[in-house]
């Protein structure tokens, strides 16, 4: 059985299965704090193995998944490309183990259920790390939205330029992965990247009723194209309207210390507007939220607005979750069955060129595609 929540006389001990790129982030937030005890990582390949020994001196590393559910642990922090998602997570699930689950939560409906049906079975929480509601700017925006500075909202724009230049070398063996799925449709900008986005419109304004997906194609080397340009629009249940727009400038340069692509949020409200400049990277060199009403704008210069400062916050929460400070995973099962649900449609509208009706909980499964 998984470890009876709340843990409160000891660190909480963690193990992580795939130490690839996402890892890079991840484990860093974990190293920093006294109350997580990073007791074993797993991945196939050897060298990220020993990437990884000297920074967890006490840990099991191995390649073997079977090995590493046998130690003593508390949750495990899923990290391995998406399509292997609902396999790992379910065998660690069944194993007696609390998940957390890189996002997105699955590639397809059917696999989003069999994770979420394990975790109910064996009585486990499941998390699905999302860093974006963490980021410390956008959870800004949120708190001035509520708090109606800027009147009632009544818009909701999210804009993305992704970029060839600027930011880390991503490891050859993350991008293949991402490339295989853009051959079923699941394109690393609209379905990996663009959960990000629609993740934060719901954490901002609720579920999704309907939307609509326009998703091109461009070629960025012979034989390899990417799913951009991209716009998909939607209605929030409460009536509020959002639009993504994805762009790729490939030869344009962002400054980062991570990924390159540049990301704005803005919603507008009936008396003013608050925008949050960068999540990612530092394209603009602008304060990371402003806020206009009546004719003024207000910045704010002094928020954690680094590429893992979403990471280190989601880690923080994460610790709360499993020492019964919260009862909200943020985000928990159903809030990632949503987002999944909603980027599925937005594929499949895509697909069939006309707006769709996002079917709610108690409706009808999402398209599996």
């Amino acid at each position: 059985m998984p470890t009876a929540i709340p843990i409160l006389d000891r660190p909480i001990r963690l193990a992580v299965v795939g130490l690839g790129q996402i890892a890079e982030l991840m484990v860093p937030a974990y190293l920093g704090r006294d109350d997580v005890d990073v007791v074993a990582g797993c991945d196939l390949d050897r060298e990220r193995l020993e990437r990884w020994r000297p920074d967890l001196p006490g840990a099991l590393l191995t390649t073997d998944l079977d090995e590493l559910l046998r130690v003593d642990a508390d949750v495990v922090d899923v990290l391995v490309p998406t399509y292997l998602h609902a396999e790992v997570a379910v065998a660690v699930l069944e194993a007696g183990f609390h998940v957390q689950l890189q996002k997105p939560i699955a590639r397809n409906a059917e696999d989003c259920e069999r994770i979420i049906a394990a975790a109910r079975r064996n009585g486990a929480q499941l998390r699905v790390l999302e860093d974006y509601v963490f980021f410390p700017p956008l959870v800004k925006l949120r708190e001035i939205v509520g708090s109606g500075e800027i009147g009632d909202p009544v818009g909701l724009h999210l804009k993305v330029v992704n970029t060839g230049r600027g930011g880390w070398d991503v490891l050859p063996t993350s991008l293949e992965w991402q490339f295989e799925q853009t051959s079923d449709g699941r394109g690393m900008l609209v379905f990996d990247h663009g959960w990000h986005q629609l993740a934060v419109a719901i954490w901002l304004f609720g579920p999704i009723k309907r939307i609509f997906g326009w998703i091109g194609s461009t070629e960025i080397v012979p034989g390899l194209a990417l799913d951009a340009p991209a716009t998909l629009v939607w209605e929030h249940e409460g009536g509020l309207r959002g639009v993504l727009d994805i762009t790729l400038a490939v030869d344009t340069y962002f400054k980062s210390e991570f990924y390159s692509c540049d990301e704005r949020v803005e919603v507008t409200g009936q008396r003013g507007a608050v925008r949050c400049n960068r999540i990612s990277s530092f394209g603009r060199q602008e304060p990371s939220v402003e806020v206009y009403r009546d004719g003024e704008i207000r910045s704010y210069h002094a928020l954690t607005e680094g590429g893992d400062a979403g990471f280190a916050a989601s880690a923080a929460h994460m610790v709360d979750l499993f020492r019964g400070r919260t009862t909200d995973p943020l985000m928990g099962a159903d809030m990632a069955d949503t987002v999944l649900t909603a980027l599925l449609y937005a594929l499949e509208s895509s697909q069939v060129g006309t707006p769709l009706d996002v079917p709610t909980h108690d409706q009808a499964s999402a398209p599996s595609r």
